[in-house]
């Protein structure tokens, strides 16, 4: 038997880890800072954003997690190493061993697994188990919302899991890769082409946070800044929700099509289950003013946001 069991969330954004012993939760932004010249990753997390952001430290961010998978070892080993270190490292001996169970999307492929199974036995892990992320969100959105089944739908950074849950399996599902990333993407785009100003990501990811909404009479207005692409000055605007409002209908629509199809696919006492039991939202995404009465005005079906929408994975994770 393990000394410690632990559970991890590979996500683009962030990774979160927790150790089942003592319900202790971590996370750190998934960045790591490698220097130009070296190649050597000189921090990782909220220090390699600062490295980052100072004038002449000489390197580069890069984000080791693409859709949940690993897309560079090196990296993927500094931010787990770190998550650990913070975790139990400080109580671990020669002796101890730790199990890990790790979060993953419902379409991931074998290949990713053992990729991800291959970092984690370097780091001294025993044993590496998975569990789809809507599996793991349902041990968690299941107990807040007093259901057995329902449709859940984790928005994350770079890819979107929903699926029909029901008795710990996932009746129907899919991964798309259509997120938060691409919803930050579009508002950039819709600026750009309105007032000719390109916004550097952090402004997008800022605006979309402050302005974008669903509500057609919110009126937030958000002053951002960025580069004209014509006079390469930058500039700033003043930018209002209701401006962002048909972009951002738009972009949600596309989960309004894929959940239909979902409660669609669902046949007999599951089917009416579905209907009466709804949608629940999870996942940075999930914080999109309006999403939840949008979608349920859409669908048809209840709908209901996570109290804490971006920790219920790893939450997920620790109550299973």
């Amino acid at each position: 038997m393990a000394n410690y069991e632990l559970v991890f969330d590979l996500g683009s954004a962030y990774v979160s880890a927790a150790s089942k012993k003592d319900g202790f939760t971590d996370k750190i932004p998934a960045v790591v800072a490698v220097a130009t010249d070296t190649k050597q990753i000189v921090g990782v997390g909220v220090e390699a954003i600062r490295l980052g952001n100072t004038v002449g430290s000489g390197v580069k961010l890069t984000r080791p997690v693409l859709e949940g998978a690993i897309i560079d070892i090196e990296g993927a080993k500094a931010l787990i190493s770190a998550l650990l270190s913070r975790l139990v490292n400080y109580k671990m001996s020669a002796f101890s061993r730790y199990d890990v169970t790790c979060a993953v999307p419902c379409g991931m492929i074998s290949s990713d697994k053992n990729t991800i199974e291959t970092v984690f036995l370097g780091l001294g892990a025993k044993q590496v188990n998975f569990v789809e992320a809507p599996i793991a969100d349902s041990a968690f959105l299941f107990n807040e919302f007093r259901t057995r089944q329902g449709i859940v739908v984790d928005i994350g950074y770079d890819c979107t899991d929903l699926a029909v849950v029901s008795a710990n399996s996932i009746a129907a599902g899919c991964t798309l890769y259509y997120s938060g990333k691409n919803l930050t993407d579009v508002i950039a785009e819709r600026i750009r082409s309105k007032y000719m100003i390109q916004l550097g990501a952090d402004a997008a990811e800022y605006l979309k946070v402050n302005c974008a909404s669903l509500y057609p009479n919110d009126s937030t207005v958000v002053a951002i800044s960025g580069t004209n692409t014509q006079s390469g000055v930058v500039e700033q605007v003043n930018v209002s929700s209701k401006e962002l409002y048909d972009t951002v209908v738009e972009f949600v629509r596309k989960y309004v099509r894929i959940i239909q199809s979902l409660v669609d696919s669902v046949r007999g006492d599951l089917a009416t289950s579905v209907h009466s039991d709804g949608v629940m939202l999870c996942g940075g995404g999930a914080k999109l003013a309006g999403l939840d009465m949008f979608l349920q005005s859409e669908l048809g079906l209840p709908v209901y946001v996570a109290s804490y929408p971006d920790d219920v994975t790893i939450k997920g994770l620790l109550a299973m």
